[in-house]
């Protein structure tokens, strides 16, 4: 199977069928119309998609670490039948794309998982979700996150979960004569890590990543 599309908004460009620009009537030189909304959980609905192309939108999106899931919904659905609004977010400088899914007339709206989430820093500024309309054809080819990097955000979880268990241990560690440094633990102690990784958890849920 193909890669998700991945590279610079001048390779999308290219990459964009002729006759599908053709469709829009509404155009640059006309007022912008509300084509798009957002909706994170918790946040006022995002309309604010910026028009960058005939084809092409993006929206600004204010810190992004801790967004689980999103809505997608077109607010006009005027788009060819045989054509679909692509979804795709970039992190800061915003020179690649990553595919995330797509929308169509005949399914105007759909909930995605956040793919930046536990992956980018917690104190991530931003991050632009952008939108480009593209044949079907084309987006047949398509495809989300690979599995590979799925299985990076769960190695990179696990990694940092170990770690503050064995800064725990770390902390029962004694030398004794004749027999070097050991391990003294109460019977207990995992619980008490376990309590203390919650509490940590609850403050930051992303404090294992913040540590080196």
């Amino acid at each position: 199977s193909k890669k998700p599309w991945k590279g610079s908004r001048k390779q999308l460009r290219h990459n964009l069928n002729k006759s599908t620009r053709s469709y829009f009537s509404f155009g640059m030189s006309q007022k912008p119309q509300k084509m798009f909304a957002c909706v994170f959980p918790g946040r006022p609905v995002m309309t604010e998609f910026k028009q960058v192309s005939q084809t092409r939108w993006v929206l600004n999106v204010p810190k992004p670490a801790s967004l689980r899931d999103f809505a997608i919904t077109m607010l006009t659905p005027c788009i060819p039948k045989d054509a679909g609004a692509t979804i795709y977010f970039s992190l800061p400088p915003f020179k690649d794309w990553q595919y995330i899914g797509s929308i169509t007339v005949h399914m105007p709206s759909q909930i995605f998982h956040s793919p930046w989430r536990g992956v980018i820093p917690p104190n991530t500024p931003g991050l632009q979700i952008g939108i480009s309309i593209e044949p079907k054809k084309f987006i047949e080819n398509l495809h989300p996150q690979s599995q590979y990097e799925e299985e990076k955000k769960l190695i990179s979880s696990v990694q940092g979960i170990a770690q503050d268990v064995y800064k725990f241990l770390s902390s029962f560690a004694k030398t004794i004569p004749n027999r070097g440094d050991v391990l003294v633990m109460p019977s207990k102690c995992l619980d008490q890590w376990l309590k203390k990784f919650e509490a940590k958890h609850k403050r930051d849920p992303f404090f294992w990543m913040k540590s080196s």
